[in-house]
């Protein structure tokens, strides 16, 4: 294994080496590898020398998919979702079927790049064939299509392989994807926990390191800057299966080296919409997607919060860190309610893993926009320690610290909001300037829908003369009722 390791590490080091400061602008070339149902920790832990050079020459991180509320944990969406860089509440990929989706508006990063730059040679080499019929109906200068379900997936990934392969290893390959689907089937026919499944993970890290020695053996790869990402589009439950929400369905990854993405494990996970993002920015082809070019998604104050294990929450593991009442620097919170669930005591500060475990198939999964750290309001959990809704209500308000207003005459309020409602329930924004009266600019009560991984934009008018402006969230009047989650905030000119 150590062998292979180094050997493996040195290739890759070669494929997707850092061009010096003086150095003249290289190609930039993509590679996407997508190794559908391959769970990201059964791929490091198995004997996969070419996938751990990836993640130890760049960049690795676990990543989490949707759940109950935007779409169940299966290859429709979760393709429809990597290759166009939108969440599927967009691009209406709900199943296998592909029924009603909106893929004619949303079409894929080899797509988007092909029409942007039509010069840029594109292929793709798949053997699931509902990606070319579906997804990639357009877009490719050239498609190597098998249908594996017919066929079988083993020999079928190895004809992929081979496809490809040639492909990089000749052609001017400016933009690729490449698809591998039988570690899907293992997982289907014996379980994540099985011998099958990591043989089937070490055939797909030979497939990998296959491409990645085409790329190296390619005449002018000195003189090109490679961009290679590896990922997958759902777990699979220990036993086998997936498509509902548990975490092991719900689990993904992005690997990536080479083209300018950070290097390490980065403190808030990347998500898979990111894969099209970083792709597209590489070959220099803006998009208003969904994801963000790795290391590009935007800052958030929440981030910097110190988040500790459960407390009553015992059906999350001890293991996972994941919220906390303390507020970063400039922030407050203040909360008026009965004793109940301590973690979801007022405002909370929390991460998808924590959050989704304590009920699942509640919508929690839907919250996609949100990364990294957000702020929670769930009386619906606060109520579950000694019924305090009995007692009295839930009244929690999240303040912001004062932003600079001062000569504006307008001002942008957006932040990512993940709203669930039932009467009497309700929720607000509000503004103050310079420690005046509060304005509310945002309200939710009464006969209000859902708001499924929403994104708040408030434009706010500011008096004459003002200096500094708070925002407010406020839940209250709430008893066992649902939650509110929001993320990112920023206030702008």
């Amino acid at each position: 294994m150590r062998g292979k390791l180094a050997l493996a590490l040195a290739l890759v080091a070669a494929v997707v080496a850092v061009p010096t400061a003086d150095a003249a602008p290289k190609t930039p070339k993509v590679l996407v590898i997508g190794l559908d149902g391959a769970r990201y920790d059964k791929l490091l832990a198995a004997d996969t020398p070419n996938v751990h050079a990836l993640a130890q020459r760049g960049y690795s991180s676990r990543s989490v998919l949707y759940g109950t509320g935007m779409a169940p944990t299966v290859s429709g969406p979760g393709w429809s979702t990597i290759l166009t860089g939108v969440w599927p509440d967009r691009h209406k990929v709900k199943d296998n079927s592909f029924a009603g989706n909106a893929l004619s508006g949303f079409p894929s990063w080899l797509a988007r790049a092909n029409t942007a730059k039509p010069t840029l040679d594109t292929y793709a080499a798949v053997d699931w064939k509902p990606i070319s019929d579906h997804i990639l109906r357009t877009g490719q200068d050239r498609k190597f299509v098998l249908d594996g379900d017919a066929l079988g997936y083993e020999g079928s990934d190895e004809k992929v392989a081979a496809d490809a392969e040639k492909h990089l290893a000749q052609n001017a390959a400016d933009a690729s994807f490449v698809y591998f689907g039988k570690t899907d089937i293992a997982g289907h026919n014996h379980g994540a926990d099985s011998a099958q499944y990591q043989a089937s993970l070490r055939a797909d890290d030979a497939h990998v390191g296959r491409l990645l020695r085409a790329v190296e053996s390619r005449p002018d790869y000195a003189d090109e800057d490679w961009l290679i990402l590896l990922t997958t589009d759902h777990g699979h439950t220990p036993t086998g299966g997936h498509g509902g929400d548990s975490p092991e369905e719900r689990m993904t990854f992005v690997i990536a080296a080479g083209g300018g993405v950070p290097l390490g494990t980065p403190t808030a996970q990347p998500k898979i919409v990111d894969v099209a993002a970083t792709a597209l920015r590489h070959l220099g082809v803006t998009a208003a997607l969904d994801g963000h070019a790795l290391g590009a998604a935007p800052a958030d104050p929440f981030e910097s919060v110190t988040l500790k294990p459960r407390q009553d929450e015992t059906g999350v593991p001890a293991s996972v860190l994941g919220w906390t009442h303390d507020a970063p620097a400039g922030w407050t919170v203040r909360t008026t309610a009965p004793q109940g669930v301590a973690e979801w005591q007022g405002w909370s500060f929390t991460t998808d893993d924590f959050w989704t475990r304590i009920a699942p198939g509640q919508h929690r999964e839907a919250n996609v926009r949100a990364r990294g750290v957000f702020a929670v309001a769930d009386p619906d959990e606060w109520d579950d320690k000694g019924a305090p809704s009995t007692l009295g209500r839930f009244d929690s308000t999240l303040s912001s610290p004062g932003y600079d207003v001062a000569g504006a005459s307008s001002v942008t309020v957006k932040f990512g909001s993940h709203y669930r409602h039932e009467n009497p329930q309700r929720a607000s924004v509000t503004v103050a300037f310079d420690g005046g009266a509060e304005r509310t600019v945002l309200s939710y009560g009464s006969g209000t829908a859902d708001v499924i991984a929403g994104t708040v934009s408030l434009n706010v008018a500011v008096p004459s003369g003002a200096q500094r402006m708070l925002v407010s969230w406020r839940l209250y009047d709430a008893g066992n009722n649902w939650y509110w989650a929001v993320d990112a905030p920023s206030v702008t000119r």
